[in-house]
């Protein structure tokens, strides 16, 4: 069936295996603007939205569909911990374990899917490592201007421009890039650029990286808090919100930033995929532009309208904001790679989310979830399946 979308002959089934699109059911019949250009169906995942603000199968695109509500549930119980031990007043304990939850639970991802094959040392080091390291050297850099002298800094009329232009726009702005060093400099180095040419590895570089960042980041900011006493006085409540913000929101933040950019830019140096005008999204400048301005605002307003509750606010529409334009870029570049694949190959494939027989090609001809988003260890698994192999 010729594919309204693209206009190649597409295999059988229910999507084009070239472009993600949807087919028509049978000859003649029309089918919905909105899902031949794959407006609604997200290409990680077909089961969700493209607009729904997932964390699982946005930052971790390769897991499987029975390891994401897995996941999920790691998350919600990991969170959950650091609330009580947050609402006990034992602040020491639940900043460390808010800090290390998402970037412990990428690490178990890298080596589940096998995202850096055989190149672990090399992968982690130019990324969740490289992260780490720069985000506690920047803020031990400002640590006595940000913390030490931070009520000289703030005056009845608010905080002193200074203290605005160190706090609210260089830090955030140097954060974003060192965030996005390390996969930078990985992705220098031939051998490992040859490899990992896919928009997914620079998504999933970039995330590790800025989870990296954003955890060492936190810690070292508080760490008079964490060598502190163990048990402080205060509200359950004072707690709490800072240890959400430090557990879900500042990861989000900086990892959707830094995956964004770093998708961008692997995207637009793909040899495979024509050089033509992409989407604000999807193109480097335009995604740099967005992450920059998802860094600054929450700083900024944070500091020029503080408290508790306010800068949790700002936070959790920062971290809304850049998972869904994150989200948003990843389903975008798939499908504009996807529409660049070469053609049909005689050699079938176990789809790695329905588990169907389908054309090697950039889609799933049944379910239409990209098939480069698969785990490796996964379709290595099944080809051994298909195969007739031992499992």
């Amino acid at each position: 069936m010729r594919c309204p979308n693209c206009g190649r002959e597409a295999p059988p089934g229910g999507f084009c295996g070239y472009c993600g699109a949807r087919l028509p059911r049978s000859a003649g019949q029309e089918v919905a603007p909105r899902e031949v250009r794959r407006s609604h169906a997200y290409a990680a995942n077909p089961g969700e939205h493209v607009f729904a603000p997932a964390i699982v199968s946005t930052l971790f695109p390769h897991l499987p569909p029975h390891r994401l509500n897995l996941a999920r549930w790691l998350i919600a119980g990991g969170v959950a911990l650091a609330l009580g031990i947050a609402a006990g007043r034992y602040a020491p304990i639940a900043l460390v374990l808010s800090a290390a939850l998402l970037p412990v639970l990428y690490l178990i991802y890298f080596y589940d899917v096998e995202v850096y094959e055989d190149e672990p040392v090399t992968v982690l080091a130019g990324t969740f490592i490289a992260g780490a390291i720069l985000g506690a050297a920047l803020i031990l850099a400002f640590y006595r201007t940000l913390v030490a002298n931070r009520p000289l800094s703030i005056h009845a009329n608010g905080p002193s421009v200074s203290y605005l232009l160190i706090n609210a726009l260089a830090l955030p702005l140097l954060g974003l890039a060192l965030s996005l060093a390390g996969p930078l400099a990985l992705y220098l180095i031939p051998r490992l650029r040859a490899r990992f040419d896919d928009i997914l590895d620079g998504m999933v570089f970039g995330v590790a990286s800025g989870l990296g960042f954003a955890a060492a980041q936190s810690v070292v900011y508080s760490w008079q808090i964490i060598t502190g006493p163990l048990q402080r006085g205060g509200s359950a409540f004072d707690w709490a919100l800072p240890a959400v913000r430090v557990a879900l929101l500042t990861p989000i933040i900086y990892a959707c930033a830094a995956g964004m950019v770093c998708g961008a830019l692997w995207l637009a140096r793909d040899p495979r995929v024509r050089q033509r005008p992409r989407s604000l999204l999807t193109s480097p400048g335009g995604a740099l532009l967005i992450a920059a301005v998802g860094v600054l605002a929450p700083a900024l307003l944070t500091d020029l309208f503080p408290g508790t509750v306010t800068s949790f606010l700002w936070n959790l529409l920062a971290a809304g904001a850049l998972l869904l334009a994150a989200r948003v870029s990843l389903h975008l570049g798939l499908l504009e790679k996807g529409a660049e694949e070469g053609d049909a190959s005689a050699r079938m494939v176990v789809c790695h989310t329905c588990g169907r027989l389908t054309p090697d090609l950039a889609f799933c001809s049944h379910c239409g979830v990209a098939l480069r988003a698969g785990s490796k260890r996964a379709a290595r698994r099944a080809a051994r399946a298909a195969e007739g192999g031992p499992q």
